[in-house]
């Protein structure tokens, strides 16, 4: 989004923004709010009218978009820029999807492929990505089930979103933009696929989520019994910013069998929904108009509740993190909701919330999870956000204990701020929680829009320190002047294999194979698949382990 130019008639934009508001309303509360009206205008109301408390901005005032920086390029870099890094390949024009959601590499034997562009990205040769297209756009979560000895996909069918554009910089709250939304008639949820055959998928099951709201985005499937939905199953689910209609919240479905899945239960922040304004405006970002008030980031649970596992946590943005009680899964109960004290408004303050999983040899790094946040404007005209080490000890009273340094711009770049590179600046789309190998806790790799991808080292939980980078060339289709090639920055996504010391990274222009002597040296080869990074998915994983129990431990016992 951008804010409109110098004259551009902001008040319209405003009086469009409140319109939409009211349509959510009910007949009741608009006739009230129209009475309301007349009795504020034969007081004498003046400036914005009814909607404008006394001694308030107006509603458009002050709020986020901010202004773009002064010192702004005027040109996309088109150099790139790499500390403690080395480039192995290159793949142009296809780019691959991972971190969003936590799993999604398939392989058979030595094979290993990501879905991506329009199909699979086959990294088996690191050396030499390639390109596989297949009838099926594929995507989303993709787990081997070892129950049914088969590998499964489940993609996401949403609603479009509803970006602001200079010329429509309010997004849905401008009518134009608002109807990208309106007149939508495709699914809403999810699709389960049968890739067994990774190169001929077999479409098993449309779920649909709703006949309105906003579908699924990023959803968590490994391959068990249940899978947890990003949902917007109805327009009942409010949403502040301007990039999505209404908000998501969390749907957990059972998907024992992925032709025909069941809805187990629903969970939405406490005020979220319309109508529960009592708790909402007990929120200092209610009707800011820009903050991410919903789930990102579908609900993650360590142990998986079939095997013993009583925990969940999941992002809702502005509303925080939710740890929930998973003992009754029909009915997920809130253990705590944590949100950070001195949180700035705007953007995705929890977008992933991802657990790192460490044993014995480090002590420091157990009961640990990460808070990723996303940031949504671009240039900078929202609050960066950084972030957070979350100690969950104690589940019902998580502090954060540590934040993440923010990326500073290369010495040799034309800008002296990565806000002043173009494009949003914060992290976005971070490693899969499900990977090939075993994790390595201290080491973490997220992608962080312009500033490319990056390597960090939580030896010391409490002071993370930035071990490796690259910041790739600005988009090769990129064109200032065309707001979308652009607007999002370079770095979507980043992942690692563990068990060949390989980074990948997705960027608008095309997948990026890494290593770093940070990991170790890299394996080049092509490598069978030993075991997974999470004990639970190896379980009868590829028919090479046993079913019952996974070096010495029960399936309660794993996570």
């Amino acid at each position: 989004m951008s804010m409109a130019p110098e004259g551009a008639d902001r008040t319209g934009n405003a009086a469009r923004r409140v319109a939409d508001d009211r349509a959510v309303m009910s007949r009741r509360a608009l006739l009230k709010g129209a009475a309301t009206a007349a009795a504020a205008a034969a007081a004498g109301a003046v400036g914005v009218g009814a909607q404008q408390k006394p001694g308030l901005m107006p509603d458009d005032g002050g709020v986020v978009p901010w202004r773009t920086p002064a010192g702004a390029l005027s040109f996309l870099d088109k150099k790139e820029y790499i500390s403690n890094m080395e480039i192995i390949s290159f793949l142009p024009g296809a780019t691959i999807s991972a971190g969003e959601p936590l799993i999604s590499m398939w392989a058979k034997g030595k094979q290993r492929l990501f879905p991506g562009g329009g199909g699979w990205i086959d990294v088996t040769d690191p050396r030499k990505p390639v390109a596989i297209k297949t009838p099926s756009r594929t995507g989303g979560a993709v787990a081997y089930n070892n129950k049914l000895k088969k590998w499964i996909m489940m993609t996401t069918a949403a609603a479009p979103l509803t970006n602001g554009t200079p010329e429509h910089p309010m997004g849905r709250y401008d009518p134009d933009i608002r109807k990208i939304y309106d007149d939508f008639k495709g699914l809403r949820g999810i699709r389960t696929y049968d890739v067994t055959d990774a190169v001929r998928p077999v479409l098993l099951q449309e779920f649909s989520t709703g006949a309105k709201g906003m579908g699924t985005h990023m959803n968590y499937y490994d391959g068990g019994q249940y899978a947890f939905l990003e949902a917007g199953w109805d327009e009942t689910l409010r949403m502040e910013n301007s990039q999505r209609a209404f908000s998501n919240a969390l749907m957990i479905v059972d998907i024992s069998d992925p032709a025909s899945i069941k809805e187990v239960s629903r969970f939405w922040a406490p005020g979220q929904k319309y109508g529960e304004d009592a708790i909402y405006n007990t929120y200092p970002f209610a009707d800011d108009h820009q903050s991410w008030t919903g789930n990102h980031g579908s609900m993650i649970t360590p142990i998986r509740p079939e095997d013993g596992g009583r925990v969940g946590y999941s992002g809702f943005g502005a509303f925080g993190m939710f740890t929930l009680d998973l003992t009754d899964i029909r009915n997920p109960k809130v253990l705590s909701q944590f949100r950070w004290q001195y949180e700035s408004p705007a953007g995705i303050p929890f977008h992933t919330i991802y657990p790192i999983t460490a044993g014995p040899s480090h002590p420091k790094l157990q009961n640990l999870v990460l808070g990723i946040p996303e940031t949504i404007q671009a240039d900078c005209r929202e609050p960066i956000k950084i972030p957070y080490v979350i100690d969950i000890k104690d589940p019902r009273n998580p502090r954060v204990i540590g934040l993440f340094p923010k990326p500073s711009a290369p010495k040799d770049a034309p800008y002296a701020d990565f806000c002043l590179a173009r494009g949003r600046f914060g992290t976005h789309n971070c490693q899969n929680w499900v990977a090939p190998g075993i994790a390595r806790p201290e080491m973490f790799a997220v992608a962080w829009f312009a500033a490319g991808g990056r390597l960090f080292d939580l030896s010391d939980p409490t002071n993370p320190k930035e071990v490796a980078w690259y910041v790739p060339p600005a988009a090769a289709s990129g064109d200032l002047t065309k707001y979308e090639t652009w607007w999002r920055g370079t770095s979507e996504c980043m992942t690692i294999e563990w068990d060949r010391n390989l980074i990948w990274l997705g960027t608008h222009s095309g997948t990026y194979c890494l290593s770093s002597p940070a990991l170790g040296k890299p394996v080049l080869e092509p490598k069978k698949i030993d075991r997974w990074s999470v004990a639970h998915v190896n379980v009868g994983w590829d028919e090479a382990t046993p079913t019952v129990s996974y070096l010495g431990r029960g399936l309660s016992q794993m996570g």
